[in-house]
């Protein structure tokens, strides 16, 4: 029998990591399909930059109440259950890979759009042979934080409880939730030691390859200063992170350079490859995705959200409680935030300045983060709670906990972030504060703090967008039985609405929290990027 517990376990791992493996798959060709349409016609750029932007700025739990009326209620069965599970590791995957293979396309050197030109080379094998190509490092680095994004919510939605009715895929998720309520914490303890071995087995054997073979697809000439940041760098995760949030918070800008850049990118006496002209081809792609927005817009609002707007979004009661509920949120996440920065920010810097081998640091940091947090949660509850609340009490123990596992969930955003501008201070600065004899605190002043606040803004952006899933994973849960909840929450009553049955109100919740997730983002990230970028940059 402990042998088959072993097994069990395996299976499971190699259920969810091949899971998420499919959707990673699927989620390339779709962005490689998207990201060169919006580099390459001018009506597909109008459309896919500006609401990928804002659908990447809006946190994954947002899709949930969507994806649960929609596939489990409208579908239904284990198909249905299989398919929320997929769609909502695509919604977490996507849009960075989109924006990625969208840039990288954008900045191919003319001279190879050239050579396709005079030999006539036909979109699909432009596709496989230049397009695909120039967009494979971007794709490979993008692969490693969307591999752990996509473990995390996986794990969250194996096991979905709508009403009396338990909906569930097997994999990592359900079987922790099964140990959980039968009170094996021993054997979740073992389910976590396996996944840390999956994940590093994961890392050295296929994304570790794939970062060396990416090397190979790199315009080198063309990029000096792209190629020397990525070498200070030490490591792929770490440069493209930061660049595709910086997409994110630039999206209002995104949306208006799109609008008002020319239409015609080629030259005027080249020839297109295709037989149609420009202005054809952009009213055929323009059209043909304006009609599957609308389409989706169309089917958004029968999953609810139509009525949860009507019944909930324009009820002042209801309102006032979303506020009240939004308002503790964001106290939990405040607190988080600053912990994240007292923590995070020293070990980052640390490791940077000292030039500690990227390979090694953040490959640590990248294990140790992509170890899902649902999966802690029951350890967390069970054996933290009752030690906490001698000192603080049950309710402040539990609220340490979510804030805890909110920590897990993306602290680690803050560090890699932080750890890629430290790292990438130019060594001819370094040489300055050696000459004029600087302290450490006019070190501090004027090199470190200058050098970091970009990475410090853009993972604090990231960071806090990814709390409201940890949010979601902790306000309310079940163990055995027994359910331990906080008082007061947004994701709280997301969770008690879904648990119901009440996917309306679940709808109207996540109206909600989007309208107050956008408006921080494009407010206060968006200015104080700018501000950064006005006041620490390295000309």
């Amino acid at each position: 029998m402990f042998g088959s517990f072993y097994l069990t376990i395996i299976y499971a791992i190699l259920l969810t990591f091949g899971r998420i493996g499919l959707i990673l798959i699927i989620s390339v060709f779709l962005a490689l399909i998207f990201g060169v349409l919006a580099a390459k016609v001018r009506a597909a750029e109008v459309i896919i930059i500006p609401i990928t932007d804002v659908l990447e700025a809006v946190p994954v739990v947002s899709f949930f109440p969507i994806i649960l009326v929609f596939f489990i209620v409208r579908i239904g069965g284990s198909l249905g259950t299989e398919l929320a599970v997929d769609f909502l590791l695509i919604t977490a995957v996507i849009w960075n890979l989109i924006l990625g293979v969208y840039q990288s396309v954008l900045h191919i050197p003319k001279e190879y759009e050239s050579v396709t030109k005079v030999y006539k080379i036909g979109m699909l094998e432009k596709l496989r042979r230049l397009y695909a190509p120039a967009a494979f490092p971007s794709i490979v680095a993008n692969i490693m934080p969307s591999f752990a994004s996509a473990l995390f919510y996986v794990t969250l939605t194996e096991v979905i409880t709508i009403g009396n009715r338990n909906y569930e895929v097997f994999g990592v998720g359900t079987l922790s939730v099964q140990l959980a309520n039968v009170g094996n914490y021993t054997g979740i303890v073992i389910l976590i030691m396996f996944l840390i071995v999956a994940i590093g087995l994961t890392f050295y054997f296929f994304i570790n390859p794939l970062i060396k073979i990416a090397e190979k697809y790199k315009f080198e000439s063309n990029m000096p200063e792209n190629v020397e940041k990525s070498r200070r760098r030490q490591n792929a995760f770490v440069t493209v992170i930061g660049e595709r949030i910086n997409q994110v918070i630039g999206s209002t800008q995104s949306a208006i350079s799109v609008v008002n850049r020319s239409i015609p990118r080629r030259e005027h006496n080249a020839r297109p490859p295709l037989r149609f002209s420009d202005r054809v081809v952009n009213v055929i792609v323009g059209s043909t995705l304006l009609a599957v927005l609308l389409i989706t817009l169309y089917f958004v609002a029968e999953s609810g959200f139509s009525s949860a707007f009507t019944q909930y979004i324009l009820n002042p009661y209801y309102l006032k409680i979303f506020g009240i509920a939004t308002l503790y949120d964001l106290a939990r996440i405040a607190t988080v935030f600053a912990i994240s920065l007292g923590t995070m920010v020293p070990l980052a810097v640390f490791f940077g300045r000292r030039k500690v081998s990227g390979r090694l640091t953040t490959g640590i940091f990248q294990i140790l983060y992509s170890i899902p947090s649902p999966v802690l949660l029951p350890l967390i509850v069970i054996f933290l709670t009752p030690r906490v609340s001698v000192f603080l009490g049950e309710g402040l123990a539990f609220n340490a906990d979510v804030m805890l596992i909110a920590y897990l969930s993306a602290a680690s955003y803050i560090f890699f972030n932080v750890y890629g501008s430290a790292i990438s201070i130019p060594n001819e600065l370094e040489v300055i504060t050696r000459t004029y004899k600087f302290n450490r605190r006019m070190k501090i002043k004027h090199l470190s703090f200058p050098a970091i606040v970009p990475g410090l803004i853009t993972g604090s952006m990231s960071a806090v967008g990814s709390y409201w899933g940890g949010l979601l994973v902790a306000e309310y849960v079940t163990f055995n039985g027994k359910t331990f909840s906080v008082k007061h929450g947004l994701m709280l009553l997301v969770s008690e609405a879904i648990s119901s049955g009440n996917l309306v109100y679940a709808d109207a919740i996540d109206i909600f929290m989007v309208i107050i997730v956008v408006i921080l983002t494009f407010v206060v990230w968006v200015r104080l990027y700018r501000y950064s970028e006005k006041r620490f940059t390295y000309d």
